[in-house]
């Protein structure tokens, strides 16, 4: 009995390995087929075949289609970039349609540039009472600067600086090498030799409109040219400085008078806003003086931009305040001559704001 027993185990412990050894390669099997499913399809490349990539409008690479070479023998892999488009922009740099290797379109120097220089001549125009030589600047180098004193002349090619003996409007553009244009500008250059400067002292400016005429420093204060204006004072403060220097700080009529000149400009240097100009764009100020062109018709620099100017004049809007007069480093358009603030509390020092001091003219 115990014999018939044994031999029951043994035969059922055999069929129980065989089962687990079966079980063992079925998975064995099934992880072979799992494995092969997810591997990538291999490309098969036959002798005398080339492969040649569809492009779709979905930029899809991964249908690829089989055409048979005509040539018998083995090619070499084909080292060539590929080629973009770029059409015609209307700055005369490529022509429509035209293809470039990409390659030559990332190192290119033009690539990506839209900025035309901007040319602005050092004296600007304006009231002049002597001869001047003009050099004309550009914020782009290297670029071609042509000029013209008539305006249905020929343009030429600025050289070297241009004398002006007598009053006359230079007109002045410019293009750089990549297509990009500056559209012509004009500036009148008023030369008046009759015109004493004894009436005024040293660093100031003579300035007369019809019965009104007075004296105005050419810089903000300290009023030197090349030097950073003071800022983050009080309007007593000014007034103080200019009473100390036999002088008072200027009124609204008059700083309009001296930035808009005869013609009513809306900006120093003209009716439009020009974005070079002056110190209008910025984070600081800047030197005074830096910015030529930010020059009225008058000889006074920088009354738009740079600093906010104190005047003597109160607000009337609100009489407990007066008005401070055009703009400063970051006011953008904000900043002509007709411009005028009044919140900053006369008894308080304000960063953005300084000032410049006036006088009476001698008789």
């Amino acid at each position: 009995m115990a014999e018939k027993r044994n031999k029951i185990i043994i035969i059922s412990v055999m069929i129980l390995l065989v089962l687990c050894i079966g079980l063992f390669f079925l998975l064995l099997q099934r992880a072979k087929q799992f494995t092969e499913a997810v591997k990538p399809p291999k490309l098969s490349i036959q002798k005398g075949l080339n492969i040649v990539a569809s492009s779709t409008k979905s930029r899809d690479t991964s249908h690829v289609s089989i055409a048979p070479v005509n040539k018998p023998h083995k090619q070499k892999p084909s080292m060539e970039l590929p080629v973009v488009s770029i059409p015609d922009t209307g700055k005369g740099v490529v022509k429509p349609d035209t293809a470039i290797p990409i390659s030559n379109a990332i190192s290119s120097p033009c690539a990506g540039d839209t900025i035309a220089p901007w040319v602005f001549p050092d004296p600007s125009g304006g009231l002049h009472r002597k001869q001047v030589n003009v050099t004309l600047e550009s914020t782009k180098n290297p670029c071609v600067i042509e000029w013209k004193t008539d305006s249905a002349g020929l343009w030429q090619p600025y050289q070297k600086p241009i004398s002006i003996k007598m009053t006359t409007s230079l007109f002045f553009r410019a293009h750089d090498s990549c297509g990009n244009v500056m559209a012509p500008r004009q500036e009148k250059y008023e030369i008046d030799l009759t015109q004493p400067l004894k009436f005024c002292p040293e660093n100031m400016e003579y300035v007369k409109a019809g019965q009104t005429a007075f004296c105005i420093d050419k810089y903000e204060w300290p009023d030197k040219k090349g030097v950073i204006p003071q800022t983050y004072i009080s309007l007593y403060q000014a007034m103080d400085s200019c009473v100390a220097a036999a002088k008072h700080l200027c009124s609204s009529d008059e700083w309009t008078l001296a930035c808009t000149g005869p013609y009513g400009w809306q900006y120093p240097y003209g009716d439009s806003y020009e974005r070079h100009a002056c110190v209008t764009h910025d984070t600081v100020a800047r030197p005074s003086g830096s910015k030529p062109e930010c020059r009225g018709y008058f000889d006074v620099y920088d009354m738009s931009g740079n600093c906010a100017e104190w005047t003597s004049t109160r607000s009337s809007i609100n009489r407990q305040f007066f008005n401070v007069k055009g703009g400063f480093w970051e006011s953008g358009p904000r900043s002509g001559c007709f411009e005028t603030r009044y919140s900053y509390y006369p008894q308080n020092r304000h960063n953005p704001v300084g000032f410049r001091c006036c006088k009476e003219a001698a008789q």
